[in-house]
């Protein structure tokens, strides 16, 4: 029976029903790793790939290896593998797997939202589902804004969607905006900010009755509600009040509410907790600072999108050198191409570097050990010399551990230097440290949630 024949013939049944978004992210690098006594093993490089398929695919995945197999397929199961070379299957993806259809044109027209009065409510018909670039770092905000799209006021009611700025929450918050838009086009949505909440409902209670009967009927006749920074209604007392039965009648009546913050519900001080509680009710979810792979990908639909060519050394070059935020990503490689467009040199590696070396060379020297070790610290809530010290403690390891790696990984020290650093521990000790790291990363999905945020916040403040 050949494994790979079958795999490929069953990635084949599945790439018709799927998005070529979908597709990648969820079945990049998967294969049959075995197939005995009717049960059919599939291998997938992440535990967190594991949980997805088993909850979102599964039935499809059986019915097409049914189709490719006469012998009768009782159970399929998963487990974390890497393939081996003959067990590959390819995947292109810059395939297109099935070509949406093109309804650009009328989008215009069918995105109606409401205080069509204030800009700050419109739609950016730039934030797709289909051009929001999936990584590691968000891949599972995806995933769940889409079945919001497909499912609105169904599945994960309401989305939560938290991480630092410049991450990608509002690009993500608006896709699910328009492709509710796309689907409905004779249904209602508003996006706006915190902002514009508040000061709407300001203006309504000092305007008297007609102007507060006007805020309710804009603010809760509407089949989807998309609000940014929900992080700002922080000891808004009565603007909580009206916000918590605004949200409850539209959750009553099945309108999907999406909401975008820069932290978790529960750490927003001043949010009473029935909000709280409502708002992890649903589906929180978080975006982290991309990878590298994600950078570079981003980097290379900005300059596809501009028409710009683009050397992929240049690419790489800032992918790994600007890691902070999409936001400042892209601005890095905007700078590049203006500055040799205006001065009319052409645009090298070499003149790159000499353009974002400063810029570079600041953010390098502003990461310091001690910026590092200071935010661990501050994150986990332990005496920094409990972090340095000899204790062997469990509450210390993963702390300690994960002060090594980031020395490592992102200030870029050698494994001596780093003992020196923290209590001149032995080289030996640290290159441990680090490997358990790297070892528990695609696994430990807390772990990562845990490294995420330190870096979001060291680079929060350079």
């Amino acid at each position: 029976m050949d494994y790979k024949e079958i795999w490929t013939n069953t990635l084949g049944e599945l790439q018709i029903s799927l998005s070529k978004a979908n597709f990648v992210t969820w079945f990049k690098n998967t294969f049959i790793a075995d197939f005995k006594k009717g049960v059919l093993t599939i291998g997938v490089p992440t535990i967190f790939i594991e949980d997805w398929l088993k909850k979102k695919y599964l039935k499809e995945i059986e019915k097409a290896l049914q189709k490719q197999i006469s012998e009768k397929i009782e159970v399929v199961k998963f487990k974390v593998a890497a393939p081996k070379n003959d067990q590959i299957v390819q995947i292109d993806e810059t395939m297109v797997i099935h070509k949406p259809v093109d309804k650009t044109a009328p989008l215009q027209s069918s995105v109606r939202t409401v205080f069509q009065e204030s800009d700050s409510t419109s739609l950016n018909r730039d934030y797709t589902l289909n051009n929001f670039i999936i990584g590691s770092s968000n891949q599972l905000a995806f995933a769940a804004a889409e079945a919001v799209s497909n499912k609105p006021g169904e599945k994960y009611n309401p989305l939560y969607i938290y991480g630092g700025s410049g991450l990608g929450k509002t690009h993500l918050m608006q896709a699910i905006g328009n492709a509710f838009c796309e689907k409905h086009p004779n249904k209602k949505v508003l996006y706006i900010t915190t902002e514009t909440f508040i000061n709407d409902y300001i203006n309504a209670v000092g305007s008297g009755f007609g102007k507060a009967k006007d805020f309710k009927n804009r603010y809760r006749n509407v089949d989807l509600l998309l609000i940014d920074d929900i992080q700002f209604l922080s000891a808004k007392e009565g603007t909580q009040e009206e916000f918590f039965h605004t949200f409850n009648h539209l959750h009553q009546n099945k309108k999907q509410v999406v909401l975008t913050s820069d932290r978790t519900p529960k750490e927003i001080k001043g949010l009473e907790l029935r909000l709280k509680t409502r708002f992890e009710g649903g589906m929180v979810t978080d975006i982290s600072l991309p990878d590298v792979e994600t950078r570079e990908a981003i980097l290379r639909q900005k300059a596809a999108k501009m028409n710009w060519d683009i050397e992929k050394e240049i690419i790489t070059y800032i992918a790994e050198n600007i890691k902070s935020s999409v936001r400042e990503l892209e601005g890095a490689l905007n700078k590049i191409v203006a500055t040799c467009e205006l001065t009319g040199v052409e645009l090298t590696y070499k003149k790159a570097g000499e353009i974002l070396g400063n810029i570079i060379n600041e953010k390098k020297q502003t990461l310091s050990p001690d910026l590092v070790i200071r935010e661990v610290h501050k994150y986990y809530k332990l005496p920094i010399e409990d972090i340095l010290g000899k204790k062997r403690v469990k509450e210390l390891v993963l702390p300690r551990q994960l002060t090594m790696y980031l020395l490592r990984h992102e200030c870029g020290m050698s494994y001596p230097d780093i003992g020196k650093e923290i209590g001149g521990k032995d080289h030996s000790t640290i290159m441990h440290g680090c490997g358990k790291i790297e070892a528990s990363l695609s696994t430990d999905m807390r772990m990562k949630e845990d490294l995420s945020k330190i870096k979001e916040s060291i680079y929060s403040m350079i």
